[in-house]
């Protein structure tokens, strides 16, 4: 059961970056990431009041600021990097975030099958196949030792919030995941009110589909910790790590891109990795 929640946080990921990169260039990131962060946090409020499982207290409150504090910060390192490297590179180096998780699963002793093991190999050499490709430097384009250093900053705090959520949400998923949206809403909410002063370009038209996309990040999250508590956190961060492939799917899709054919070898081996773990 927690491999299919594991999936369906990648699926839902994948819907929320799809969602907001539609508007990239035409709205001001804070604006962005301000509207998806407020609706993200009205869906876990209703979540946690409907299901009558809604807790606050220090055991997840404080992992869950914490770690929304370390999203906060990766976010900010990985828009830095976005502005002096290019997007593929930057992308790619930020995906090893997941390496912090497994390699916290493994200092826990969380046990893994041997095809567990194998499939989990094969998954990630997939999202290598998956990214190489496309961090290759086209002419014209220059990739900036900084902007990777940056980017690995990212993974590195992406990771942590992962583990440290994860520890949080263990007392209470709903309280830690509330929790964690509040650092980034005040933060871009100063950013807007206070320094810049406006919304970024934001209007009626597109804020309800970057509202739409905050509520596919909140069900995202709220799938993935339900699967890491039913699970293996090295486990579920990788397949929930599936999320670029499910966004070039929707491109493929929605935007009728077309899909390399390293991508499409690449798509191919994640389905075994994943059917491998699965299994």
């Amino acid at each position: 059961m927690y491999v299919l929640l594991a999936l369906s946080s990648a699926v839902l990921y994948g819907i929320w970056e799809f969602g907001i990169g539609r508007y990239r260039g035409r709205v001001k990131v804070y604006g962005i990431i301000l509207v998806s962060a407020i609706a993200t946090t009205i869906t876990y409020l209703l979540n946690g009041v409907f299901r009558h499982d809604l807790m606050l207290n220090k055991n997840d409150v404080l992992p869950g600021l914490l770690g929304g504090t370390f999203n906060l910060i990766a976010t900010i390192l990985a828009l830095k990097a976005f502005a002096r490297g290019k997007m593929g590179v930057v992308t790619g180096v930020a995906a090893a975030s997941i390496l912090v998780p497994l390699g916290y699963s493994y200092l826990m002793g969380e046990e893994l099958s041997r095809l567990s093991v194998i499939g989990i190999g094969v998954t990630v050499a997939g999202l290598i196949a998956f990214y190489v490709p496309n961090m290759k430097v086209k002419p014209g384009e220059t990739n900036s030792v900084i902007a990777i250093a940056l980017a690995g900053g990212a993974a590195l705090f992406w990771g942590l919030a992962t583990v440290v959520i994860d520890i949080g949400s263990r007392v209470n998923i709903a309280g830690s995941m509330l929790m964690s949206m509040m650092p980034q809403i005040l933060f871009t909410f100063v950013v807007v009110a206070v320094v810049h002063r406006s919304w970024g370009g934001l209007t009626r038209r597109s804020i309800a589909p970057i509202a739409g996309a905050g509520v596919a990040l909140a069900l995202g999250n709220l799938a993935f910790f339900t699967a890491a508590n039913e699970g293996n956190l090295g486990v579920v961060s990788v397949l929930g790590s599936l999320d670029p492939i499910v966004v070039a799917l929707l491109a493929l899709i929605f935007l009728k891109e077309k899909m390399a054919r390293s991508d499409q070898v690449a798509l191919l081996i994640v389905i075994v990795g994943t059917c491998l773990v699965a299994v």
